[in-house]
């Protein structure tokens, strides 16, 4: 051979790999024809010809050693080695189907639970945004002084978005967007709310995108006049228009207004927090740009940086800007600052998910670990019958690596069938999971860019080498330090193995018995916090209500306070004709579904304060005649409002109890006088408390009710409010009558969000019912595990010590002795397992609690002795099944026992 000639080499290497029979022909014929030549010229110098061949073999040193060592010289050994181990390997795991196959599902439930959870991990947090140079696309927010949640996320005003716009210098581009649901008629489909986003226009140059058919906005679009171009999604071109490609110049109405469209977006397009289905332009009305106007924040602000400027100068560039706008604008913006983000971080921020999907990683990753020790514990006692076939290996010349290796390669076997297996338990288990991403369409619209992508699949692939090392790992080292002539002799005299060989599996069990206990408990927080939100009461008759909403679109309702009054009073009256509703009523906002509407300041009468930033708030409602009645929340002082309650009446209040104990407390509040919202209203227009009403609860599980304040919506009607009707019968059968009770009053206006008041409650808590139900499933996959990982080693505690339990019967121990001698071995790993598993839960609570502050933690002393108690159980039966076969061992069969 001639190594050094790379062009003889790799020719000869692939001939190894690939032609094999015919290279070792290659190499045979040529070394003898070289021990030939040897010998002949042994015997030409005078040795006999035996002499000289066994003088050429030893020049050679080994015929066959010399073919290892050429073979060697090739460097493909190691993949013919590999070759051979993965063959052994198939033929042993098939030979064991029953192991194999509880093995690889075992886990495949630990990856695929992992594979689940990152799927949601990666579609939440590390999913970067749609877009080219996705790292490069910033968002600008307020950042609000009042300590409250989210406060460096807070919406733009549009002065404060202008001013940004030409004194950020260190930005190519800045764009603002107001995202909000619009009412969209025309051609032959039905007024129907959809979200979507006013936006200026260089947004699609902000965001780097362009459209799939069709142009973006152009410049000056965005002007009074000329703003009636629409760009639409392409779920909304093919739901309306079937993909038309002719869609191009064709209108639509927009609250109301008609607009040309002039593109459709790519489908992946999407800004995370919003379901935008269209786009058209922004368009600054006199009073979002008028005096005072700076407190009313609602746009999203978007930026690309120069080339070379850094975020951080960015950010301290628009800290500067921001104090100099609160310099000059002491009345609306003193002590606001601006906040630099990266898209990607501010919907991290937003969603407010971190906590809640660590604690979700951590529990699949306690799951993964209890599967690693079940199959390893597997292993372990599969190994063990096969002693006598490594010592055989091991004293034929094969070493501990080699032998390693092959237990190596069946454990990357048996993780690669898991892996792919738990990809399919993902695909199926992620669309169980985002199927419930539905209460509403925010949600939904997350839930679509969530899916197993390449990022998942190689993380995937990862865990599973990880599988393979860690649950290989523990047999291979417990096989390189037993000595094969010991086993050969203990397998010769068919001894029990000794206790020490069963240690690490037994530390195997407890390990899982410690970490399923923590899970269960952990779930059990979750669990038993829903529990405790849908059984808390609501406080009011939710049953057999209807609630739709109805945003009034259109320039005929625009700031016409007299119209809108008008057309819910009719379509009251139209509602209240079928005989089906017993009464409807209004609501500027629903139990369990505010949307952000509205904490306003007051001034008890009596009580001044010294300035706006001192005020009281309190949670804010507009609610028609009859609204407490048909709710059936309890009238507890006074009156409701009645029909004569309105602009031209004396201003008047209802007040809940929680508002009554804050302010009022051992007092009648009765005739008391308020100022709501003194900012806003003239400083005379004191109302007067006419009634007092119980709680009712802003979510589920609420404990601490907050201070309500109600008006009547005839004195201060706006164009957002929700219908609430009790009916006679199923409620869902009245949602095709209430649409068109709506359109008999004004045809051009949508209905949106028809769902039963139960159904409202349900969807308050759907996100964490799926934190609930996860974290269940989890915990109970890792209770099933470790019931099979202590029912494994005992079975095989009793299959090695037949012979023993054989001759104990033979002696005359009687069946009840054999059952106490196989539980005591269950109850003393029991026992060690679910007392440190007791211990680390006892820190749980408190640990879980400070992650998420929201979780109410009800008797959680119970329920860690309820999780004890059931893991107890549920192992002791684990450990009953192999101590009934013990008992039932024939002594003379026993002693035959090899």
């Amino acid at each position: 051979m001639r190594p050094g000639n790379w062009l003889y080499t790799i020719p000869l290497r692939f001939r190894s790999l690939f032609r094999r029979r015919r290279a070792e022909a290659d190499l045979d014929a040529e070394l003898r024809d070289h021990l030939e030549q040897k010998t002949e010229s042994y015997v030409a110098g005078g040795l006999t010809p035996r002499e000289a061949r066994r003088q050429a073999l030893i020049d050679l040193r080994g015929l066959d050693q010399t073919k290892e060592r050429c073979r060697d010289a090739r460097r493909v050994t190691w993949l013919q080695d590999l070759a051979q181990d993965l063959r052994y390997a198939l033929r042993m795991l098939g030979k064991s189907p029953g192991f194999t196959a509880v093995a690889v599902l075992t886990l495949a439930l630990g990856i695929g639970a992992n594979t689940t959870v990152l799927s949601v991990v990666s579609g939440l947090i590390l999913r970067k945004p749609p877009v080219r140079d996705p790292n490069g696309l910033l968002a600008i927010t307020s950042k609000n002084p009042a300590n409250v949640f989210g406060a460096d996320l807070s919406s733009v005003s549009a002065a404060d978005y202008l001013d940004w716009q030409e004194q950020g210098n260190d930005f190519s581009s800045m764009a603002a967007a107001d995202f909000d649901d619009f009412t969209v008629s025309g051609g032959d489909f039905t007024p129907e709310f959809v979200p979507g986003a006013r936006v200026s226009a260089n947004f699609f140059q902000v965001m780097e995108i362009q459209p799939v058919i069709g142009r973006p906005l152009l410049p000056g679009e965005d002007q009074p006049g000329k703003d009636h171009a629409v760009l639409l999604s392409t779920q909304l071109w093919n739901s309306k228009f079937a993909g038309d490609p002719h869609v191009l110049g064709q209108s639509i109405k927009i609250n109301g207004n008609s607009y040309t469209i002039v593109g459709v977006m790519p489908g992946a397009f999407s800004v995370y927090d919003s379901p935008a289905q269209l786009w058209f332009p922004l368009v600054f009305s006199p009073d979002e740009l008028g005096p005072g106007k700076r407190s009313f924040r609602f746009l999203r602000v978007f930026a690309r940086l120069k080339h070379g400027v850094h975020i951080s100068e960015a950010s301290a560039q628009m800290n500067t800007i921001a104090a100099r706008i609160a310099a000059a604008h002491l009345d609306t913006n003193k002590n606001w600052g601006a906040r630099v983000m990266t898209e990607q971080q501010y919907n991290i921020s937003d969603w407010n998910v971190e906590n809640a999907l660590f604690l979700l990683m951590m529990a699949v990753f306690l799951v993964l670990l209890v599967a690693c020790a079940n199959v390893a514990s597997m292993l372990l006692a599969r190994n063990s019958g096969r002693a006598q076939e490594f010592s055989i290996r091991a004293v034929l010349g094969a070493g501990r690596f080699r032998l390693a290796r092959q237990l190596l390669t069946e454990c990357l076997l048996l993780a690669v069938a898991g892996g792919a297996l738990g990809t399919l338990f993902a695909y199926w288990s992620l669309r169980v999971t985002l199927a419930q991403f539905n209460w509403n369409e925010t949600v939904a619209a997350i839930g679509r860019t969530i899916g197993i992508d390449t990022r998942v699949l190689l993380f995937t692939a990862a865990i599973s080498l990880f599988v393979a090392l860690v649950v290989g790992i523990a047999p291979a080292i417990r096989l390189s330090r037993r000595d094969p002539g010991e086993r050969l002799k203990q397998a010769a005299r068919g001894a029990t193995s000794a206790r020490q060989h069963h240690r690490l599996q037994r530390l195997l069990v407890i390990g899982q018995l410690t970490l399923s206990l923590i899970l269960l408990t952990g779930a059990g927080l979750f669990v038993q916090d829903f529990i405790a939100e849908t059984r808390a009461a609501t406080d009011f008759n939710s049953h057999n209500v209807l609630t739709a909403s109805v945003s009034l679109r259109g320039l005929d309702y625009y700031g016409a306070a007299q119209r809108q009054s008008s057309f819910f009073q009719n379509a009251l009256h139209q509602i209240q004709q079928s005989p089906e509703v017993e009464s409807v009523v209004l609501s500027s906002a629903l139990p369990f579904e505010f949307r952000g509407l509205t904490s306003v300041p007051f001034v008890l009468e009596g009580h001044p304060v010294s300035k706006p930033a001192d005020q009281p708030t309190s949670e804010y409602f507009l609610v028609s005649p009859g609204y407490f009645r048909a709710l059936q929340i309890p009238l507890l002082q006074g009156r409701e409002f009645e029909p004569s309650d309105g602009p031209a009446a004396p201003p008047v209040a209802i007040v809940n109890e929680a508002f009554a104990r804050r302010y009022f407390p051992n007092q009648n509040p009765l005739g008391r006088h308020l100022l709501i919202d003194s900012q806003k209203r003239p400083a005379n227009q004191w109302s007067e408390i006419v009634g007092v009403v119980g709680n009712v609860n802003e979510f589920l599980g609420e404990t601490h009710p907050r201070p309500h304040l109600f008006e009547p919506f005839l004195a201060h009607p706006v164009g957002d409010m929700n219908f609430v009707i009790r009916i006679r019968t199923e409620p869902t059968s009245f949602s095709g009558s209430l649409r068109q009770a709506v359109w008999a009053v004004d045809s051009g206006q949508a209905v949106s969000d028809v769902k039963t008041m139960d159904r409202v409650i349900a969807d308050s808590g759907q996100g964490d019912n799926i934190m609930a139900e996860l974290m269940g499933s989890f915990a109970l996959v890792a209770l099933l595990m470790a019931a099979a990982g202590i029912y494994g080693v005992l079975s095989y505690l009793v299959a090695q010590r037949t012979r023993e339990i054989g001759i104990r019967m033979a002696l005359g121990a009687e069946r009840r002795d054999v059952l106490g001698l196989v539980m005591r071995n269950g109850v003393v790993l029991i026992s060690i397992g679910v007392g440190a598993g007791a211990l680390v839960s006892l820190a749980l609570p408190r640990a879980v609690g400070a992650v998420l502050s929201g979780l109410g933690l009800h008797q959680w002393g119970l329920l860690i002795a309820g999780t004890t108690l059931t893991i107890t159980l549920v192992a002791l039966l684990a450990c009953y099944i192999p101590a009934r076969r013990a008992m039932r061992v024939d002594p003379m069969v026993a002693l035959r026992y090899e």
